[in-house]
């Protein structure tokens, strides 16, 4: 119970803390009792015309200020003086810290005195001091004063509520503007391949130097080869003090999947305080890489080849079976085409074989009729005489001295001869044709 109502007070006193406003007045009301009330920076006298306090001091050495609490209220009211350590919110607000922190800075070297009453109506004039450490380090130093009242719980647990301003110690010294980067990105994909995605990157700035700084970061996300980039800029800082850092992040839309995106992020500095020249800091950077596979579409792809594989697979196996039915059928004619061709071969040949054998035997003698004379052949073979020999006398005439009988037939031994030939011939063209057709039909059947 103790802790929640810790927090709580820790809250709305962070929510009524010390506001830079640029108007002179600093006030705050109290609705229940009716209590307003402001602080101002003052010169002993009155007010000064000053929004807070800004001093340059040396190591060591000590100033008097003052602050001036005017009661705004019909009765007089009792408040608390404190000093603490000063900060900038995310938002850029002055404030510091509450109650139940402990400072370690420049909120220890303010000594104010614990309460003042102020009457009603009526201004109260209250002096402090800023006592800088012999062993301070040089350059920005914030710190508040503020005059707050308790209302509600009791003297442990209760409601502050407070006004101030801040009180700014610069301590002389080498001044050393700088800042620092980081940056980390996440890449977030849709199921659906034919939608993109979106890159969030979440970088900080932190101010690595000794004096206040206004930033003002960009942020770039990039394939590795800068075919496609992005860029934003980031909200801009207008004052951040010594130690302090920011954090934010950008989101970029519609990103597609490109495996490896570069994210840099390059934080523009400049110095809030006059006395630095603008523009003289390095700026700070910082890179990171964001991992972008793209799962969908890879997926996507794999199974458009697979298909298209197995199409052109399919559209292969059916080719091969058609090339092989379409060579089956031609070996199928061929080979029936010669089969018609054998028996016309063999028949022409034993044609020709006859016709030769015909013409070998001679002419065939013509036979003899019942009603002819018998006819009588007689041989005489006479030996061969030496020459100058005398010839031997010519033989008698065969008994009975008839003449041979003559068959009646003609001489038909030449139209043998050349109808022989003409057989033998286109025995011959007929072979060399179906020998020449074979060899022309036998590469379309490999």
């Amino acid at each position: 119970m103790t802790r929640s109502l810790s927090t709580l007070l820790g809250i709305v006193l962070a929510f009524l803390g010390i506001a830079a406003m640029p108007t002179p007045v600093a006030a705050a009301e109290q609705d229940d009792d009716a209590i307003t009330w402001m602080v101002r920076p003052s010169d002993g006298v009155g007010e000064d015309g000053r929004s807070w306090v800004e001093l340059e001091l040396d190591a060591g050495e000590t100033v008097q200020e003052h602050l001036l609490v005017r009661n705004l209220s019909a009765s007089p009211v009792t408040f608390s003086l404190t000093a603490a350590d000063g900060y900038f919110t995310e938002t850029g607000r002055f404030n510091m810290l509450t109650a139940d922190r402990e400072s370690v800075d420049a909120g220890t070297w303010v000594e104010i005195q614990d309460a003042v009453e102020v009457p009603a109506g009526a201004d109260v004039i209250v002096p402090f001091t800023i006592t800088v450490p012999g062993n301070a380090t040089p350059g920005d130093h914030p710190a508040g004063v503020a005059a707050a009242i308790r209302s509600g719980g009791t003297e442990e647990v209760g409601i502050e509520s407070r006004v101030g301003f801040r009180v700014m110690t610069r301590v002389t010294g080498e001044l050393a503007p700088a800042a620092a980067a980081t940056v980390a990105g996440e890449y977030t994909g849709s199921l659906n391949p034919f939608e993109a995605g979106r890159i969030d990157v979440d970088y900080s700035v932190e101010n690595t130097g000794n004096t206040r700084l206004s930033i003002l970061p960009q942020v770039e996300v990039s394939t590795l080869f800068g075919w496609v980039s992005y860029t934003a800029t980031g909200e801009e800082i207008v004052e951040i003090a010594p130690g302090e850092s920011r954090s934010a992040a950008i989101s970029y839309p519609s990103v597609w999947p490109l495996f490896v995106y570069s994210a840099d992020v390059t934080a523009a500095a400049e110095p809030v305080s006059e006395e630095l020249p603008a523009r003289g800091i390095e700026p700070a950077s910082a890179h990171a890489l964001v991992v972008a596979i793209p799962w969908p579409q890879l997926v996507s792809i794999a199974v458009a080849v697979l298909l298209l594989w197995l199409l052109w697979r399919d559209r292969r196996r059916r080719d091969r079976k058609i090339a092989e039915l379409v060579a089956q059928a031609r070996r199928d004619a061929v080979a029936e085409s010669a089969g018609d061709r054998q028996p016309a071969l063999r028949r022409i040949a034993g044609s020709a074989a006859v016709a030769i054998a015909l013409l070998l035997a001679g002419p065939p003698a013509m036979a003899a009729t019942p009603e002819d004379d018998p006819v009588e052949i007689r041989v005489e073979i006479a030996p061969r005489t030496t020459p100058g020999a005398t010839s031997p006398a010519t033989p008698a005439p065969a008994t009975g001295g008839e003449d041979l009988a003559t068959t009646g037939a003609p001489d038909m031994s030449a139209w043998l001869w050349v109808g022989a030939a003409a057989v033998a011939t286109g025995a011959v063209v007929t072979g060399v044709a179906i020998r020449s057709g074979r060899r022309r039909r036998a590469p379309e059947t490999e």
